[in-house]
């Protein structure tokens, strides 16, 4: 993220408020300490400042938190993005073991992000790999923050039930093999923060 995308964090919502009582003043501080949190869900998942207080978040977690503050601060020019790619070992380092037992390369996963005059910013903090998700996506939808969940659980069940029948899976079979997937990213314990993230345009 270029320093000419940084700004004051001076909106005067409750959330943007906390975020500086917890000493954050500018964007992209905020968003690199986000970036380097460890990967996994918050037990609240309807608190905004969730990634903070439990010091964890995934990708939807932490962006929606960034996207608010964005919000918050008036700057609409940065965008929340939901993707939907093709997930695999190679643009996803952890997956592999459970991909391996079912017998597939890849399954379509909803990664959160921001997009910033027309350039895409992951603060994940998950590896990178051989390949960014970004060069394996299948769609891209703006979205809301306060809409993020339900639009993204739609977003993402409908293209895993497109997805399942081509393999005659169920639903909840696919869905549960994505969740495999989910746990195996929280615990992998060799991930480690990229030295810089990663954007791509």
């Amino acid at each position: 993220m270029s320093s000419g995308h940084d700004f004051e964090i001076s909106g005067k919502t409750p959330v943007a408020e906390e975020v500086k009582r917890l000493g954050f003043n500018r964007f992209m501080a905020l968003a690199e300490y986000v970036r380097d949190l460890p990967y996994g869900r918050p037990l609240d998942s309807e608190d905004i400042l969730a990634p903070l207080k439990e010091k964890r978040g995934t990708c939807s977690f932490k962006h929606r938190l960034l996207s608010t503050v964005a919000d918050d601060c008036d700057h609409s020019e940065v965008k929340l993005i939901v993707g939907l790619y093709e997930m695999s070992e190679r643009n996803t380092p952890g997956v592999a073991a459970v991909l391996d037992r079912a017998g597939i390369a890849w399954i379509p996963e909803a990664h959160c992000y921001l997009q910033i005059d027309g350039q895409r910013y992951d603060f994940t903090g998950l590896s990178s790999g051989g390949s960014s998700p970004f060069e394996s996506l299948l769609q891209e939808h703006i979205v809301a923050p306060a809409q993020l969940h339900d639009e993204k659980a739609q977003l993402h069940q409908d293209v895993i039930s497109r997805w399942a029948k081509s393999y005659d899976w169920s639903f909840e079979e696919a869905w549960a093999l994505r969740e495999d997937c989910i746990k195996a990213l929280g615990s992998n314990k060799a991930h480690q923060p990229p030295a810089d993230f990663r954007h791509s345009s």
